[in-house]
Protein backbone atom coordinates (compact mmCIF):
# COMPACT_ATOMS: atom_id res chain seq x y z
CA UNK A 1 0.00 0.00 0.00
CA UNK A 2 1.23 3.71 -0.31
CA UNK A 3 2.51 5.73 2.16
CA UNK A 4 0.84 8.94 2.57
CA UNK A 5 3.46 10.91 0.53
CA UNK A 6 3.15 8.72 -2.32
CA UNK A 7 -0.38 9.14 -1.99
CA UNK A 8 -0.29 12.83 -1.89
CA UNK A 9 2.42 13.28 -5.40
CA UNK A 10 1.67 16.21 -7.47
CA UNK A 11 0.08 14.80 -11.09
CA UNK A 12 1.66 15.03 -13.76
CA UNK A 13 1.17 17.94 -16.07
CA UNK A 14 -0.33 15.53 -19.07
CA UNK A 15 -2.95 14.28 -16.36
CA UNK A 16 -4.09 18.02 -15.56
CA UNK A 17 -4.03 19.03 -18.81
CA UNK A 18 -6.48 15.62 -20.00
CA UNK A 19 -8.39 16.29 -16.80
CA UNK A 20 -9.76 20.28 -17.51
CA UNK A 21 -10.10 19.57 -20.93
CA UNK A 22 -12.50 16.86 -20.05
CA UNK A 23 -14.36 19.23 -17.69
CA UNK A 24 -13.62 22.52 -20.67
CA UNK A 25 -15.34 20.15 -23.61
CA UNK A 26 -18.85 19.82 -21.56
CA UNK A 27 -18.79 23.95 -20.78
CA UNK A 28 -20.48 25.08 -24.33
CA UNK A 29 -23.00 23.05 -24.66
CA UNK A 30 -24.85 23.29 -20.92
CA UNK A 31 -24.50 27.08 -21.75
CA UNK A 32 -26.07 27.12 -25.21
CA UNK A 33 -28.61 24.81 -23.49
CA UNK A 34 -28.86 27.32 -20.80
CA UNK A 35 -28.93 30.10 -22.94
CA UNK A 36 -31.58 29.06 -25.14
CA UNK A 37 -34.23 27.78 -22.49
CA UNK A 38 -34.13 31.25 -20.92
CA UNK A 39 -34.72 32.88 -24.74
CA UNK A 40 -30.91 34.25 -24.79
CA UNK A 41 -29.67 32.51 -27.88
CA UNK A 42 -30.86 34.10 -31.46
CA UNK A 43 -32.74 31.50 -33.94
CA UNK A 44 -33.92 28.72 -31.01
CA UNK A 45 -36.93 30.36 -30.53
CA UNK A 46 -38.76 27.05 -32.44
CA UNK A 47 -36.81 24.86 -30.18
CA UNK A 48 -37.57 26.99 -26.67
CA UNK A 49 -41.19 26.30 -27.76
CA UNK A 50 -40.92 22.68 -28.61
CA UNK A 51 -39.03 21.60 -24.74
CA UNK A 52 -41.40 23.90 -23.52
CA UNK A 53 -44.69 22.84 -25.27
CA UNK A 54 -45.31 20.15 -22.07
CA UNK A 55 -45.44 21.90 -19.15
CA UNK A 56 -42.92 24.87 -18.83
CA UNK A 57 -41.58 24.54 -15.01
CA UNK A 58 -40.71 20.35 -16.06
CA UNK A 59 -39.06 22.10 -19.15
CA UNK A 60 -36.94 24.04 -17.44
CA UNK A 61 -36.11 21.86 -14.59
CA UNK A 62 -35.13 19.00 -17.06
CA UNK A 63 -32.59 21.64 -19.17
CA UNK A 64 -31.47 23.35 -16.06
CA UNK A 65 -30.98 20.30 -14.14
CA UNK A 66 -29.50 18.44 -17.16
CA UNK A 67 -26.73 21.25 -17.32
CA UNK A 68 -25.75 21.62 -13.74
CA UNK A 69 -25.81 17.29 -13.76
CA UNK A 70 -23.21 17.65 -16.47
CA UNK A 71 -20.62 20.11 -15.75
CA UNK A 72 -20.65 18.90 -12.22
CA UNK A 73 -20.12 15.14 -13.02
CA UNK A 74 -17.38 16.22 -15.66
CA UNK A 75 -15.98 18.93 -13.10
CA UNK A 76 -15.01 15.51 -10.64
CA UNK A 77 -12.79 14.71 -13.34
CA UNK A 78 -10.50 17.63 -12.30
CA UNK A 79 -10.06 15.89 -9.05
CA UNK A 80 -8.49 12.89 -10.75
CA UNK A 81 -5.78 15.34 -10.94
CA UNK A 82 -6.11 17.49 -7.96
CA UNK A 83 -5.20 16.73 -4.57
CA UNK A 84 -9.06 16.54 -3.78
CA UNK A 85 -9.05 13.06 -5.41
CA UNK A 86 -6.72 11.76 -3.44
CA UNK A 87 -7.28 13.27 0.03
CA UNK A 88 -10.71 14.75 1.09
CA UNK A 89 -10.83 16.77 4.25
CA UNK A 90 -7.74 14.68 5.55
CA UNK A 91 -8.80 11.38 5.03
CA UNK A 92 -7.17 9.52 1.90
CA UNK A 93 -9.55 9.05 -0.78
CA UNK A 94 -9.92 4.96 -1.61
CA UNK A 95 -8.54 4.73 -5.23
CA UNK A 96 -10.72 1.59 -6.79
CA UNK A 97 -13.46 3.00 -6.09
CA UNK A 98 -12.72 6.11 -7.85
CA UNK A 99 -11.66 4.63 -10.67
CA UNK A 100 -14.40 1.76 -11.02
CA UNK A 101 -17.17 4.76 -10.97
CA UNK A 102 -14.75 6.93 -13.29
CA UNK A 103 -13.80 4.42 -16.09
CA UNK A 104 -17.89 3.44 -15.41
CA UNK A 105 -18.92 7.06 -15.95
CA UNK A 106 -16.21 7.30 -18.81
CA UNK A 107 -17.43 4.49 -20.89
CA UNK A 108 -21.37 5.95 -20.46
CA UNK A 109 -20.04 9.40 -21.57
CA UNK A 110 -18.24 7.75 -24.36
CA UNK A 111 -21.44 5.86 -25.28
CA UNK A 112 -23.67 8.82 -25.14
CA UNK A 113 -22.03 11.52 -26.85
CA UNK A 114 -19.25 9.81 -29.04
CA UNK A 115 -20.76 6.35 -30.26
CA UNK A 116 -24.79 7.16 -29.86
CA UNK A 117 -24.96 10.73 -30.64
CA UNK A 118 -22.61 10.58 -33.52
CA UNK A 119 -24.19 7.44 -35.23
CA UNK A 120 -27.76 8.98 -34.83
CA UNK A 121 -26.85 12.35 -36.11
CA UNK A 122 -25.17 10.39 -39.57
CA UNK A 123 -28.41 8.54 -39.71
CA UNK A 124 -29.92 11.77 -40.10
CA UNK A 125 -31.70 12.19 -36.26
CA UNK A 126 -30.78 15.33 -35.23
CA UNK A 127 -30.87 16.04 -31.06
CA UNK A 128 -33.18 19.01 -31.52
CA UNK A 129 -35.31 17.82 -33.85
CA UNK A 130 -35.00 19.96 -36.87
CA UNK A 131 -35.84 22.69 -35.02
CA UNK A 132 -32.90 25.30 -35.62
CA UNK A 133 -31.38 26.31 -38.75
CA UNK A 134 -29.22 28.64 -40.30
CA UNK A 135 -26.43 30.13 -38.12
CA UNK A 136 -28.09 29.27 -35.08
CA UNK A 137 -27.71 25.27 -35.84
CA UNK A 138 -23.95 25.98 -36.66
CA UNK A 139 -23.44 27.81 -33.63
CA UNK A 140 -25.16 25.14 -31.93
CA UNK A 141 -23.16 22.14 -33.77
CA UNK A 142 -19.83 23.95 -32.36
CA UNK A 143 -21.04 24.06 -29.25
CA UNK A 144 -21.95 20.10 -28.78
CA UNK A 145 -18.94 19.03 -31.18
CA UNK A 146 -16.32 19.15 -28.44
CA UNK A 147 -18.20 16.79 -26.27
CA UNK A 148 -17.91 14.02 -28.61
CA UNK A 149 -14.08 14.36 -26.65
CA UNK A 150 -15.87 13.80 -22.81
CA UNK A 151 -15.58 10.45 -22.43
CA UNK A 152 -12.57 9.59 -24.54
CA UNK A 153 -10.48 12.39 -21.76
CA UNK A 154 -12.68 10.85 -18.89
CA UNK A 155 -11.27 7.50 -19.82
CA UNK A 156 -7.59 9.33 -20.12
CA UNK A 157 -7.64 10.90 -17.42
CA UNK A 158 -9.00 7.81 -15.09
CA UNK A 159 -5.96 5.89 -16.70
CA UNK A 160 -3.68 8.84 -15.46
CA UNK A 161 -5.38 8.46 -12.34
CA UNK A 162 -4.42 4.46 -11.91
CA UNK A 163 -0.87 5.69 -12.40
CA UNK A 164 -0.75 7.80 -10.06
CA UNK A 165 -2.23 6.23 -7.20
CA UNK A 166 -1.17 2.47 -8.24
CA UNK A 167 0.13 0.55 -5.77
CA UNK A 168 4.20 0.64 -5.25
CA UNK A 169 6.25 -1.17 -2.79
CA UNK A 170 9.00 1.45 -2.07
CA UNK A 171 12.86 -0.14 -1.91
CA UNK A 172 14.16 -0.52 1.87
CA UNK A 173 16.64 2.42 2.97
CA UNK A 174 19.50 1.63 4.33
CA UNK A 175 20.66 4.81 5.29
CA UNK A 176 24.70 4.52 3.99
CA UNK A 177 24.81 1.43 6.43
CA UNK A 178 25.53 -2.21 5.14
CA UNK A 179 24.16 -5.15 6.38
CA UNK A 180 26.35 -7.43 8.70
CA UNK A 181 26.07 -11.15 8.10
CA UNK A 182 26.74 -12.78 10.97
CA UNK A 183 27.92 -16.36 10.85
CA UNK A 184 27.56 -18.90 13.48
CA UNK A 185 31.48 -19.87 13.63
Amino acid sequence: MPTRTEALKPASRWLRWVAWAAFAVTVPSAVWRVLMIVGLMPGTAELREFELADDHLVGYAYVFGLSVVQLATSFLTVGLASRWGVELMNRRVPRLPVIMVATLGGLAVTWLFTVSMTTQILTGHRPDAGHTHGTALVLMVACYAPIVLWGPLELLATYGYWRRRRATVPAPQLHGQRRQVVSGG
